[in-house]
């Protein structure tokens, strides 16, 4: 039977991400992918980001927050973001969709394809079935902004959807001055973005959001090299280096909102490593 091109390229994909599961790691990277000006992520590039639905029924309605897989059964996101999900457990009307390269392309959708042709299987849908909201979030200053989402079903491990690394072997004790990777989905354009920030000390953080607006104790400011508005959610990412090669992408923080102050455009997060316990506690 002769098969189709696009059929041929699925197969071919298929088992180049049977290929790849093979040497699996969490936070995986390609280091010739980090030296690049490019705004878009290619289409494998960081698999633990992806976006959070409301279910309507006859339809998904896009919530524009980002989701982030810590293993199989939990993606983490924003307590902002799961508000309007009052129901935190069962049917929540939650849904994580995954593998997604374009926002816009339809989970039914056997390929997802660009302009030029090029192919990636279409993303996949995991209903949430339970929320859990940081114990000490808090709703006046937005400290502690995190939420862990417990999905139905195990996530199936693709070339496409993985996890990232919630910890480093060798961590800084600071997160202020470090040159840090992002990545996530944003109001520029419908496919996954990345970009670099430049993390800022409080001091600094002030001024640049002005002092009407608070950053709490447990978050951080970033300055984009970029001043594309990302989807809250979208992860901060520092980089394990083992054998003075880049080894692996691990989570320090998720984004919570963007702040323009004049010319410039802030990042403010949600700093994760002070909540890891919390985490792992909840996420087993």
């Amino acid at each position: 039977m002769l098969l189709s091109g696009k059929h041929f390229l699925f197969l071919t994909l298929a088992w180049l991400s049977a290929l790849s599961m093979a040497e699996f790691q969490c936070g995986r990277l390609d280091e010739k992918l980090l030296y690049t000006e490019k705004e878009n992520a290619e289409p494998s590039e960081h698999p633990w980001v992806g976006i959070l639905l409301e279910d309507h029924g006859d339809r998904h309605e896009n919530t524009r927050c980002s989701v982030v897989i810590i293993n199989e059964r939990h993606v983490l996101s924003t307590a902002t973001c799961v508000k309007p999900f009052s129901n935190r457990s069962g049917d929540t009307k939650a849904v994580a969709m995954l593998g997604v390269w374009d926002e816009t392309d339809a989970p039914e959708e056997e390929l997802s394809c660009n302009d030029k042709g090029f192919c990636v299987p279409g993303p996949e849908l995991y209903k949430v079935v339970e929320i859990k909201v940081h114990p000490q979030r808090d709703r006046d200053t937005g400290d502690n902004d995190l939420a862990i989402l417990r999905l139905e079903k195990p996530v199936e491990w693709t070339n496409w959807i993985q996890p990232i690394c919630l910890e480093g072997t060798a961590e800084p004790d600071t997160l202020t001055n470090r040159n840090l990777h992002y990545t996530g989905f944003n109001h520029g354009g419908a496919e996954k973005g990345k970009g670099l920030v430049m993390t800022v000390s409080s001091q600094k953080c002030k001024r640049l959001t002005s002092s009407s607006v608070l950053v709490p104790v447990n978050q951080l400011c970033g300055y984009p090299v970029k001043r594309t508005k990302f989807y809250p959610g979208a992860p901060l990412m520092d980089i394990d280096v083992r054998d003075e090669k880049p080894h692996n992408f691990y989570l320090v923080a998720i984004l919570v909102r963007n702040v323009d102050e004049g010319q410039a455009t802030t990042q403010v997060y949600q700093n994760v490593r002070r909540a890891r316990s919390w985490i792992m506690d909840n996420s087993k």
